[in-house]
């Protein structure tokens, strides 16, 4: 669940307790507008007079019910407590510092740039700065009037330029009661609707709140049911906490331990031991937590609960979630861990032939330093209290934003913004509203259909110049975007995210990651600027049941040309069963194999056999990057 909707409440509460009686005409002066709005019972005065906060909240989102505690100091200390039965969470902000714990009681420091400026927003929000005609931070202005739920609201835009972000709020014409608030930030916005207004120590609240988190689309209902002002309350209960204690344990006494891996497809495969049975799971950075496939889980007798509806690609995936008993990651054993679950295994089966039964996310890694040494295959885990960078590679500064490194990269020294790091793609993208905004070409590049845990979309994948990362340069790198409609237009402001950077990029290099000091290391690998295979057919192969099927065949590609469809059967290639191939990564192999190599297929389409001629070439020899 997102974080920033409750750590804003504080100032939202601040914001509603308003209420006047109707006027007879409609107001033009925004500024007026907003003071009516204050003038509630006891006006400004009385709520600036409000030094202390406290309140408790029913709160349900994706499926679960909890409750949220908040705490608060005006102007700028405050601190949230989330429980939601199997997920508990807490944030605050001392006023010097804003932190976070996650579901394993882990610290992180807020140090993302647009985060710390939208803090700094609502906190001269809370000291209405916004009143002020001539502030050089705020500018409202009066867009009209709307129609909220059948009452006539008016329709204020709030801009800052502290954290470029815009905030419309719906104020009754009648009540001057707000009605919805709509915020928009560089990568996400909020829509609340406030209701069931009550009197609180003679102001007007807004004891209910219906939010919608977008992109994703993620539904909070906050109910208030207790809240008081004026009460003595701790300094010291805003300052970050120890963050838990260690669970982990370097068998040989050391302060670090080296892991083999296997990088097979883009991916990193890493060897996980529970109860004496050792399987892979996939190291990715992009997931906020580990994940347990379900059916292994049972497999174990984990119990599971808290059953949720998470979004996923393009549909919604059931997720639970339980608690993985003590297990092994080379020379480090672990105590037990909360994770969630979800079905994948049989998704990874259908797509490579591996049966990966979990996914190690930032709750495992973000208690190391990680180096990851893609050409030799092996990461080392560090002691982060003992750990001292003494390399010659570029350190980045890559704030955490939802868990995620987030860094400059500069694509053909052109397309230039944060990117976030996810060493749980095997690729690159770039987001949606970057690539409108950039008018990267709908058509252009070669039509290909991923998965995720929610179903399969289509992306464009180019092949550009340049991209530069860590002050280095790697040329010819794919880059896909969503195929999406140019005539879709999304809320495009300044500091939005470029894309992903995944592991095509990252395999060229030494990485180090610090969750602690929120950086990474970037040192070049001893296969920086290989010219690695690529495909050159343009079909996509996986095995749905037994059997190898087409999935998909990329437009205007080789394989297409050739007459390959979806759900065509492979029998054999050039005379050899396809059984006989070593599975699919096999078979993927000669699909990157020189330009004019020739394979014939033999297909079953609809019971009958088809022969069809593959002849592979430069999927991009023709077009314009």
């Amino acid at each position: 669940m997102s974080t920033r909707s409750v750590l804003s409440l504080a100032v939202l509460v601040v914001l509603l307790m308003t209420a006047v009686t109707a006027v007879g005409s409609q107001l033009v002066d925004p500024y007026e507008i907003l003071e009516a709005h204050y003038r509630a019972v006891g006006g400004l005065d009385r709520l600036k007079a409000q030094e202390s906060i406290h309140f408790v909240a029913d709160i349900s989102t994706a499926g679960l019910n909890g409750t949220l505690e908040h705490w608060e100091l005006r102007p700028d200390r405050s601190r949230d407590d989330i429980d939601l039965g199997v997920l508990k969470l807490a944030m605050g902000d001392n006023g010097t510092t804003a932190w976070a714990l996650d579901t394993n009681g882990r610290l992180r420091i807020e140090r993302d740039p647009n985060a710390l400026a939208r803090r700094e927003a609502e906190r001269r929000l809370a000291l209405y700065e916004h009143l002020d005609r001539d502030s050089d931070v705020f500018t409202i202005t009066l867009l009209g009037t709307r129609e909220i739920d059948g009452d006539l609201c008016y329709t204020l835009q709030v801009d800052s330029t502290i954290d470029n972000a815009t905030r419309v709020w719906f104020v009754s014409t009648s009540s001057f009661l707000m009605r919805r608030s709509e915020v928009n930030h560089p990568d996400e916005q909020e829509h609340i609707v406030y209701s069931d207004y009550r009197e609180v120590d003679g102001l007007i609240r807004p004891f209910r709140q219906d939010v919608v988190i977008w992109p994703a689309g993620q539904e909070q209902t906050i109910v208030t049911t207790r809240f008081e002002t004026g009460i003595e309350i701790d300094p010291g209960l805003f300052d970050p906490p120890e963050g838990g204690g260690r669970d982990f344990v370097f068998t040989d006494g050391g302060d670090r331990a080296e892991v083999p891996f296997r990088f097979i497809e883009n991916h990193i495969f890493v060897p996980v031991t529970i109860n004496c049975r050792e399987s892979l799971w996939i190291l990715d950075s992009g997931a906020s937590v580990s994940v347990i496939d379900r059916g292994y889980a049972e497999e174990l007798g984990l119990p599971l609960s808290g059953e949720i509806l998470a979004e996923g690609a393009t549909n919604t995936v059931e997720l639970a979630f339980t608690t993985l008993p003590p297990f092994r990651v080379g020379g480090i054993e672990f105590e037990e861990q909360q994770v969630a679950a979800l079905d994948f295994v049989g998704l990874f089966q259908r797509l490579s032939d591996l049966e990966v039964l979990g996914i190690l996310g930032y709750d495992f890694l973000s208690r190391f330093v990680t180096k990851v040494d893609y050409a030799n295959e092996v990461l080392t885990f560090y002691d982060p209290e003992a750990f001292e960078y003494t390399g010659d590679g570029t350190v980045l500064d890559a704030p955490l934003v939802d868990n995620l490194f987030r860094a400059e990269a500069t694509v053909d020294g052109v397309y230039t913004g944060r990117w976030m790091l996810d060493l749980g793609a095997g690729g690159m993208f770039f987001q949606t509203p970057y690539a409108i905004a950039h008018e990267l070409g709908r058509s252009d590049g070669v039509l290909g259909v991923v998965h995720g845990a929610g179903g399969r979309s289509l992306r464009r994948r180019s092949r550009y110049e340049t991209i530069e990362f860590g002050g280095y340069t790697v040329e010819k790198p794919e880059i896909s975007r969503a195929d999406y409609d140019l005539d879709a237009r999304g809320d495009l402001v300044e500091g939005q995210i470029a894309g992903n950077l995944g592991n095509t990029l990252f395999r060229h290099f030494v990485l180090y990651l610090d969750y602690g000091r929120q950086q990474v290391v970037v040192e070049k690998g001893k296969d920086f600027g290989k010219d690695f295979p690529t495909d050159m057919s343009g079909l996509s192969l996986w095995r749905p049941e037994a059997v190898c099927e087409v999935l998909y065949a990329s437009p205007g590609t080789p394989a297409d040309e050739a007459g390959f469809r979806e759900g065509d059967v492979v029998v054999s290639i050039d005379g050899i069963g396809v059984e006989r191939f070593d599975g699919l990564i096999a078979l993927r192999s000669l699909l990157r194999e020189d330009p004019g190599t020739r394979y014939v297929f033999v297909v079953e389409r609809d019971g009958e056999p088809m022969e069809l001629t593959l002849v592979l070439r430069d999927l991009y020899e023709n077009s314009e990057e």
